[in-house]
């Protein structure tokens, strides 16, 4: 071999040839040689460039065993040819160095690839080959396979195998009784083969079966082998099927059947044909089939598999082979009503036979078994009732009436119906549902009052609203609580402005008669009621009669009543030249009272300034003095009953006096309601509303706040809701009763020196559950007395000896009465004291 290292370059023509030879492989990582070189050694593959200039070396990594060499720097060579079937890779790794042997640049890989050349012969993988085949096997059905092997190249033609069957002996019934895939040696039959193969005639064939390379080429190598065929009868045969108890006992597995390919080279593959499930089965390699489990009918009734025979590689030998299996039933199911409960409804006087209702029920066993055959039977009745049963029910589970329905003690009855299989025989499985049977009655009787005339009753004409004048009933004689046995009362007549109304009690016929509006006697002093009672359900074979009519008389007593007053306020504006004895305005009132002749009288209920008159019959108001201060002024006028003064109402005057603008004007105050409850009832309360008159309809807000002392403070509140109003409640939850006067400071907002000071008079009142007062109102300052109706005769008998005084005492009220302001007041309100 020659070394390797740093050597000279000698001048040899060879070497000079196949440098010329390998330039076009100087620059190539790699090179292709044919295996089974047989030309002049050393071989020389490749030149080997590099960039190194000046003294340089290559050094092989690994010379695989001195196969490799490197000869002048540059030559790569070998010293044997190569066998691709034994090495068809090298790869190389060649160090360049220089003189002290540092490596002066990256390592070079070459490939050396070996290129095949047809140099082997195809071979199968047996000497021999042996098989069998079944009579009535079909055509195309594969055989054995002799599969052969090339170690050549796989990707070129020298690997490119094809079979071919060379004899067939006997050649009988026919010399093709087989054919080969000429690419994959497989042996199946053909159609004469599948037609004419019979055990008895011939039981073993021998075939020649060649193989060669090269392909469909006439050039290769080929190799032959033998194969023997042995013909048998076909145990590939139908099942018969088979019946498996539910719920059998075992023990498991259970062996249900057997299947047999037609030799012992098979593996056996089960499962199930769809849509059946595939079940608890399994097949073991002798093709014995088993049952794992125990079967349950109901889940499942038949299964239908399927048993393949396969080869090694699972292709099926022949057509699955079905296996059907059926579960037989067992009694394991109870008897269901569907549904489990039922409502029924049987009407009044039905005869005996009448059908109620039909209960049916499902039993999950074999319908063509006893297991599944249904019988019916009353278990009870509730309730039971006297003498025979109501109900009887026959074995199909129709239920129908035992006798007619007369004297029925219940408007529901409970059946329980058994249900039970084998025909209610012994050992059977039985289930209860339940039936509801509602009466439905029938309202044929009508409803009758004890008496048909009530009265006369009499009742003042101040009778509170909501009082019971009487109580009526009947009787009816369908079921009771029923509604044929309910009525409810009507007003034929006698209440066309609904003064009177009924209230009847909960579950009962029970009806009071109530005062639904107030009475008048003047309006109305006798009313005669005609009232019906109809029953709630449509009568039936019947119609109301005059039983099922009542009248009721009513006397209205009369009592003396409080006059009334056409207006609830007025309200007039004084010139400031308005001369003494004007009349300003008239107040109309009238008494409601027609027997005996009502008398009514007028007078001023808080006029202590002796400036206002009023005509204690014409109404008049007269002016008697001029008030020099202007302003705004309240003034009570009251109108009384002439026999009794203590029935009286009162209207509130708002008399206005033009002033010169010098001073602004006082506030217009007005309220709702006259008493508050004590204790205190949430949302109770008395509205307040207050407006400053600027000019001619400009107004200004106000601020509501309460006046006095702190104790006096702490019993009220006020909630101020906008601008102008506020609403006045208690603020503990007790105030003593009687008649309080509240300050209420109102206040110009925007204006800190803007406030006044007006007295509300609110009466507190222990009241009833309906928020009536229990307690006399106290008299209200002003109001007339015999006393001072005494008192005022004598003082104007004295008048004129006094009149200097009296000038005195008007100029000085005169003087305060500078301070008063403008004031409005509701009709529901109490009198608003002067906050002068």
């Amino acid at each position: 071999m020659i070394p390797m290292g740093f050597l000279h370059i000698k001048e040899c023509s060879h070497i000079a040839v196949l440098l010329s030879t390998l330039s076009v492989l100087s620059a190539a990582k790699e090179v292709t040689v044919p295996e089974n070189y047989d030309g002049e050694f050393p071989w020389f593959l490749m030149r080997i460039d590099t960039d190194i200039r000046g003294e340089f070396g290559l050094q092989l990594i690994d010379d695989y065993n001195r196969t490799f060499g490197i000869e002048n720097r540059v030559l790569l060579f070998t010293l044997k040819s190569f066998d691709r079937e034994e090495q068809a890779l090298y790869k190389l790794e060649v160090n360049v160095t220089d003189a002290e042997g540092r490596q002066l640049d990256d390592p070079i890989s070459i490939a050396i690839i070996v290129s095949d050349k047809n140099d082997n012969a195809p071979q199968f993988e047996q000497e021999r080959f042996f098989a069998s085949v079944h009579q009535g096997s079909h055509a195309g059905y594969r055989i054995l396979s002799t599969p052969a092997i090339d170690l050549d190249d796989p990707s070129l033609p020298s690997a490119d195998l094809r079979y071919t069957i060379l004899s067939q002996i006997p050649a009988q019934p026919s010399e093709n009784m087989f054919q080969i895939d000429v690419l994959t040696g497989d042996i199946s039959l053909t159609v004469e083969g599948a037609a004419l193969l019979d055990p008895g005639l011939v039981n073993q064939y021998e075939l020649v079966v060649q193989v060669k390379d090269m392909g469909d080429r006439n050039q290769g190598y080929y190799t032959q082998v033998d194969v023997i065929i042995a013909v048998t009868e076909n145990l590939w045969v139908p099942l018969n099927p088979i019946a498996v108890r539910e719920n059998h006992d075992g023990p498991y597995p259970l062996a249900i059947s057997k299947v047999q390919w037609n030799n012992d080279r098979v593996n056996y593959r089960l499962e199930a044909k769809l849509p059946y499930p595939e079940g608890p089965f399994i097949i073991d390699g002798e093709g014995n089939i088993y049952l794992t489990q125990p079967l349950d009918r109901e889940q499942e009734a038949e299964y239908l598999l399927l048993i393949s025979a396969v080869d090694a590689d699972g292709d099926c030998y022949d057509e699955p082979l079905e296996l059907r299996v059926t579960v037989t039933d067992e009694n394991d199911n109870i008897p269901v009503c569907s549904p489990k409960s039922y409502q029924a409804t049987v009407r009044e006087q039905e005869v005996q036979g009448t059908h109620v209702v039909t209960v049916t029920a499902a039993d999950q066993d074999d319908p063509r078994t006893e297991n599944a055959r249904l019988s019916f039977r009353l278990r009870s009745q509730e309730p039971q009732g006297p003498g025979e049963l109501l109900f009887s029910v026959d074995a199909e589970g129709t239920i129908t009436l035992a006798r007619d329905m007369t004297g029925y003690g219940s408007l529901k009855y409970q059946l329980d119906i058994e249900v039970a299989d084998l025909e209610g025989g012994e050992g059977g499985l039985s289930s209860t549902c339940r039936v509801t049977v509602d009466v439905e009655e029938l309202n044929n009787n009508t409803p009758i009052f004890p008496k048909t005339q009530y009265g006369p009753i009499s009742i003042a004409e101040n009778t509170d609203i909501g009082h019971l004048i009487t109580t009526i009933n009947v009787t009816d004689a369908d079921y009771p609580l029923t509604k044929s046995w309910f009525v409810i009362y009507t007003f034929e007549s006698g209440n066309e402005e609904q003064i009177f109304g009924i209230l009847q009690e909960g579950q009962s016929s029970v009806g009071n008669l109530l005062l639904h509006k107030a009475l008048d006697y003047e309006t109305a002093s006798e009313y005669r009621l005609v009232i019906s009672a109809r029953n709630e359900a449509e009568l039936v074979g019947s119609e109301y009669g005059p039983s099922s009519t009542a009248t009721i008389s009513i006397l209205v007593g009369d009592i003396n009543e409080a006059p009334i007053l056409s207006q609830s306020n007025y309200e007039v504006t004084v010139p400031r030249d308005a001369q003494s004895g004007s009349v300003l305005l008239t107040v109309e009132g009238h008494d409601p009272d027609t027997s005996p002749a009502p008398v009514s009288r007028f007078r001023l209920g808080n006029e202590t300034m002796w400036w206002l008159s009023v005509g204690s019959e014409s109404g008049e108001v007269t002016l008697l003095d001029r008030d020099p201060a202007g302003g705004s002024h309240l003034v009570e006028v009251m109108v009384e009953d002439g026999d009794d003064p203590s029935l009286f109402v009162t209207a509130h005057l708002v008399i206005h006096i033009e002033d010169s603008g010098e001073e602004a004007p006082a506030p217009l105050l007005e309220y709702s309601g006259d008493f508050l409850c004590t204790p205190r009832r949430d949302g109770q309360s008395i509205a307040i509303k207050a407006l400053y008159h600027h000019g001619r309809g400009n107004r200004v807000p106000v601020i509501f706040s309460i006046d006095g002392k702190p104790m006096e403070q702490r019993n009220w509140k006020i909630n101020q809701v906008n601008n102008t109003q506020a609403f006045l409640s208690i603020a503990p939850s007790w105030v003593d009763p009687g008649l309080h006067r509240v300050p209420i400071v109102l206040g110009e907002k925007g204006e800190t020196s803007q406030r006044h000071t007006d007295i509300l008079s609110v009466t507190i009142c222990t009241c009833s559950s309906r928020g009536q007062c229990r307690i006399e109102v106290e008299p209200i300052p002003g109001k007339p007395t015999i006393l001072t109706t005494v008192i005022t005769f004598v003082g104007t008998l004295g008048a004129i000896g006094f009149f200097l005084i009296i000038i005195l005492v008007h100029l000085t009220i005169s003087g305060n009465k500078h301070k008063k302001r403008k004031r409005n007041i509701n009709i529901e309100s109490a009198p608003l004291r002067s906050s002068a």
